[in-house]
């Protein structure tokens, strides 16, 4: 049972404010491995926060922050460029569509997503069309827990409704999965019911609409992917309607499902687009929002700003980090190695727990993986959340941490985003330490 404690100082994101002195603390890391204070060494099969996707001790990063150190820590980013950060935007543009020609510099995914929010409402009122405002989110999404960015996130509402009240004008939707169907494997009937019911929305609200956001594979809430047609279906009815179609990539962007971006496997193309964690690999507080050419134009036809600002945008520290992480990922064969070893990691998991009762299915894409667990495979109840901590606390003990989720009604499991620089033994392990925990051995 938690007491009350004064001589822990710090309150963790996310846990009972009660909970410090067991928050494990970690002080060491190399590669794929952390380490705590008692010397226990882990695989970190999270990469972090889903964030440090090159590992730790990157020297091609480290390296990169040191002579920007000795350069030049910090300009303030309303008066003042640095020739890192500029390069870092122009290389952003370079491997992004043409269409997306401008970005503004963020700290955090939670603000790449409150900046998107800010620009689709301010587009429409500069179109003198203000009262188109409303926002389709997902009903299992999570886009970050600022005021916009949190009344944005369809998961935890039960939560963030005592915060309130909450920025209005979010319309959230049902995620596409069907009742007969895992998420992973949605069946074509399930599939043209979802498109039908997001078709009726797009016509009813049609004239209040200034956007959609979507995570092409929801991260919070379970790994879900979109499946390709829908996305193009978003796609067709945005451009019907005039409405702003938004990707939140703070999770999936930059190499993490084997493309650079996960809109490359449907070719749909955003007019905004959100980053964040693995942009420069994690290492220092960094994120962006890119966005169209017509939105820049709306502004510029005015000579209106966009008012937002925070004090570390751009950092140029954080931006030389941003350009040795993308330097490593544009190296020849990385997206290959990427996509190689979640397609491994998934076939092993598949193999090894196929028999187990409590497993229902590996989801994702490149090393963005989720493994669904349940409690009944006939009926696929949820996991309770006792049982599912427990598993995630073994596999600690085990030496992997992973990250759990469980969305109720809908699905339960834990996360794995394993840092790019995974190899072949690894995977063994991480397969071997899951099968272990999960045969109760």
């Amino acid at each position: 049972m938690l007491t009350e404690t004064v001589c822990y100082p710090m309150v963790h994101p996310l846990k009972d404010v009660r909970i410090g002195e067991e928050i494990t603390p970690l002080v060491l890391g190399e590669g794929i491995y952390v380490q705590d204070t008692n010397g226990k060494t882990y695989i970190d099969g999270i990469s972090g926060l889903w964030n440090v996707s090159l590992g730790y001790r990157h020297q091609g990063i480290r390296q990169a922050i040191m002579e920007q150190l000795d350069c030049l820590p910090y300009v303030n980013p309303v008066d003042q460029s640095n020739p890192k950060t500029l390069e870092f935007a122009e290389m952003l543009l370079q491997i992004t569509p043409p269409s997306l020609t401008k970005l503004a510099f963020t700290c955090t995914g939670s603000e790449s997503v409150e900046l998107a929010i800010k620009l689709m409402r301010k587009y429409y009122n500069l179109r003198n069309q203000p009262g188109k405002n409303n926002i389709i989110v997902l009903d299992k999404s999570y886009h970050g827990t600022y005021y916009g960015s949190m009344s944005a996130s369809g998961i935890d509402q039960e939560i963030s409704e005592s915060y309130g009240p909450k920025v209005p004008g979010f319309l959230f939707h049902p995620v596409p999965v069907g009742k007969d169907c895992t998420p992973g494997n949605l069946s074509e009937g399930c599939l043209n019911e979802r498109i039908l019911e997001l078709e009726q929305l797009f016509d009813k609200e049609s004239e209040r609409l200034a956007g959609i956001i979507l995570e092409p594979i929801l991260g919070s809430g379970g790994i879900i992917p979109l499946p390709d047609r829908y996305l193009l279906k978003v796609k067709e009815l945005c451009l019907k309607h005039d409405v702003l179609l938004v990707f939140d990539e703070v999770a999936t962007g930059m190499g993490r499902t084997g493309k650079m971006f996960a809109f490359e496997h449907s070719g749909v193309i955003p007019d905004i687009l959100c980053l964040s964690k693995g942009i420069n690999s994690g290492y220092l507080p960094l994120g962006a929002t890119l966005f169209d050419e017509r939105i820049y134009k709306a502004f510029a036809g005015v000579g209106s700003h966009i008012e937002h600002l925070s004090t570390q945008n751009g950092n140029p520290i954080a931006c030389a980090a941003g350009v040795a992480t993308l330097n490593t990922l544009l190296e020849p064969g990385m997206f290959e190695h990427i996509e190689h070893m979640g397609m491994l990691l998934r076939e092993q998991l598949e193999g090894c727990l196929s028999n187990n009762p409590a497993f229902l299915e590996v989801r994702g894409r490149g090393l963005m993986l989720g493994v669904a667990l349940t409690a009944n495979r006939g009926t696929q109840a949820c996991l309770p959340a006792e049982k599912l901590s427990a598993i995630v606390a073994k596999l600690k003990q085990r030496g992997l941490l992973v990250y759990p989720f469980h969305t109720p009604e809908l699905t339960t499991g834990f996360h794995l985003f394993p840092p790019f620089i995974l190899r072949e033994e690894d995977v063994a392990k991480i397969v071997q330490i899951i099968t272990k925990v999960m045969e109760g051995r």
